[in-house]
């Protein structure tokens, strides 16, 4: 693939909607595997995985036993994959960095290295360190914005993705949203929360000026400890896709419903028409919210969850062990 020099370009992309089994990482693998085979087959020159694919969503301590060093099992899979199917390859994993874990996206190349990984800023806390997020990975393609879900939703985000003028946005998710209605949550809910995800996408898309990919997870979450974690029932709430290409002047070029899937779209790569919009705000938001929740509520539970992770022993221990396996 040639250098990418500045000038207009297509790009066969790939969102892979996939199910993981939790903490299965090895069956994961094997389970994507035959997906990205068929993305390649339909063209694709770069696949996306969803947030926390290697291990599944399970936002709470248990997912510390999944962690794996930053050359372990799936990164060796992605450069293998990446490698034998000459394409970029990029999937979420919890990585260990001395006593801390992170929820990151890592990227390899057609030449099975590592083109670099994205890290979570807006973590689940209670789970990882927060603060070191790094969002951008180059490569011959071009600059790739990475959002790792929550990061994404915030307007900080898109001004921080303009500033560094990146050519295609990647929105790997694990997006819990109602597929259930109780006394506390209506159909209404239910809309609204799927008019977010569907809109994530096109306003990226408009705000940049460059393709967006939303590749969404789809199947079960585990349970999420905390004031959040007690309206997040895993009863009520689930994973379920909805990915979907978005090109840079926000026409959407494909998307999945709610069961896996495979999506390959292409998409346009043209510095010329890069935008600098500038996004809406609510309270720091990129869409409204109860006030509740982001005032109270939400404030209240990341408190919580710093310190529990910060002085968890149980936390230190299982990644200085992972770490002196790398």
């Amino acid at each position: 693939m040639n250098s990418y020099q500045g000038k207009i370009r297509t790009l066969r992309i790939a969102a892979i909607q996939v199910e993981s089994q939790h903490g299965q990482i090895e069956t994961n693998h094997a389970h994507a595997t035959p997906l990205i085979e068929e993305a390649v087959h339909n063209g694709a020159e770069m696949v996306v995985l969803p947030e926390l694919f290697a291990c599944g969503y399970v936002p709470n301590k248990t997912i510390w036993d999944y962690a794996e060093p930053k050359e372990g099992r799936t990164v060796t899979w992605l450069r293998e994959t990446s490698s034998r199917l000459g394409i970029y390859l990029g999937a979420g994993l919890v990585e260990v960095e001395g006593t801390d874990l992170f929820n990151d996206f890592v990227m390899t190349t057609p030449g099975g290295k590592v083109a670099g990984r994205a890290r979570k800023a807006n973590a689940e806390a209670c789970c990882f360190r927060r603060g070191r997020g790094n969002h951008i990975i180059n490569t011959d393609i071009g600059k790739i914005g990475v959002g790792i879900c929550a990061d994404n939703h915030f307007s900080a985000f898109p001004k921080l993705m303009q500033a560094n003028f990146v050519d295609l946005m990647l929105m790997p998710h694990a997006w819990p949203t109602l597929y259930r209605t109780s006394g506390l949550a209506s159909e209404e809910d239910m809309l609204r929360m799927e008019k977010e995800m569907i809109g994530f996408a096109p306003l990226y898309a408009s705000l940049l000026g460059v393709p967006a990919v939303f590749v969404n997870a789809v199947g079960t979450m585990g349970r999420m400890p905390g004031l959040v974690g007690k309206l997040m029932n895993p009863g009520l709430f689930r994973l379920q896709g909805l990915s979907r290409i978005v090109d840079l002047d926000g026409t959407l070029k494909g998307a999945l419903g709610k069961k896996e899937g495979v999506l390959v779209s292409e998409v346009t790569l043209d510095p010329s028409r890069k935008q600098h919009k500038k996004p809406k705000d609510y309270g720091g938001w990129l869409h409204p919210g109860s006030a509740l929740l982001r005032k109270v509520i939400m404030p209240l539970d990341l408190a919580w969850s710093i310190v529990y992770y910060r002085f968890n022993l149980e936390r230190r221990k299982k990644a200085m062990h992972i770490s002196s396996l790398a």
